[in-house]
């Protein structure tokens, strides 16, 4: 199963939802590569440091640079089962090719930031690949900060969300834990006794995200 990771909100964002996602899914003992789009490598870095501390499970991961990603995919094929695309906020080819090869797209959105103005290329982006791959599935995530989100701010992001085709929004609202540090290579979901909270809804949008 592939799942992209899409968002313009901030690369760390997304590289934090990927590498939880990562570990939940290697934890299931499935075989998962991430694959970082990113030109700044983010999630390429994470796993490294994750690798370099001896922390477990292994997420092993691979940059995407000057190869097309169907090609990627293919040469890693008999070895993962899973793949995770961590694409960044930036519009490039191997971005879109993320989208267009995904069975699912997850797009965080934190509240108070969903501005339709500012988010019109990546909804086109995803109503693009939508139509180029008609299986695609579109799971928008709230991202909530230290406070609940007001009405307005939920009423907003719901209109993001009706401008993608057959879109829908997680059950699943998360917090981000940007104030939290886990150590190197580490995630919320290696550090449950502590954050609990946050783990736990990492799990339960893991299980939005993969029900089987």
């Amino acid at each position: 199963m592939i799942v992209t990771i899409a968002s313009t909100q901030g690369q760390s964002l997304a590289s934090r939802l990927a590498a939880n996602l990562a570990v939940l899914r290697a934890r299931s003992g499935r075989k998962i590569c991430l694959i970082d789009a990113d030109p700044r490598s983010s999630a390429y870095g994470w796993s490294c440091e994750r690798s370099a501390a001896g922390q477990g499970p292994s997420v092993p991961a691979r940059k995407l640079a000057g190869r097309l990603l169907p090609h990627e995919i293919e040469s890693l094929a008999s070895a993962y089962s899973d793949f995770l695309i961590n694409t960044g906020e930036r519009d490039t080819q191997e971005s879109r090719s993320a989208l267009i090869a995904a069975r699912m797209v997850i797009v965080p959105v934190e509240t108070g930031q969903a501005n339709l103005e500012s988010q019109y290329a990546l909804i086109a982006r995803l109503n693009f690949a939508r139509m180029s791959n008609p299986c695609l599935k579109v799971l928008f995530v709230v991202v909530a900060g230290s406070k609940p989100p007001t009405g307005p701010e939920l009423a907003t992001v719901r209109r993001y969300v009706a401008h993608v085709m057959s879109a829908s929004l997680a059950a699943t609202m998360i917090h981000d834990p940007r104030s939290h540090e886990y150590g190197s290579g580490r995630c919320v979901c290696d550090a449950e006794t502590c954050d609990p909270d946050a783990a736990a809804e990492m799990h339960a949008l893991y299980r939005e995200i993969y029900p089987h």
